[in-house]
């Protein structure tokens, strides 16, 4: 997500967290290109079959970079869950 500060702590644990980051500002960099470029992108009912070859393209590496972008997510999810601490068992809720 962007905007979420990597810790040098958690950078030194898990080194892929940093490419991950870099990924983050740079997928959302390029779906702004890519919407920039073709607008109708943001219509998920335009048919982009009547408009080439690039459009279908564009819609195709938007499609991809945000399954890599929800693919990262879970990655920082299952880890954070990987880091939580164990519950206390002498916490008893009744």
């Amino acid at each position: 997500m962007i905007g979420e500060r990597l810790l040098p702590e958690e950078a030194a644990q898990a080194p892929e967290l940093l490419v991950m980051a870099a990924l983050d500002t740079t997928l959302w960099t390029l779906q702004l290109a890519l919407i920039a470029a073709f607008p109708e992108l943001i219509d998920d009912d335009h048919n982009l079959e009547r408009d080439g070859p690039r459009a279908r393209s564009a819609r195709l590496l938007s499609d991809r970079a945000t399954g890599l972008a929800k693919a990262i997510a879970r990655y920082r999810k299952v880890l954070r869950a990987e880091r939580a601490p164990p519950p206390d068992p002498t916490d008893c809720y009744f």
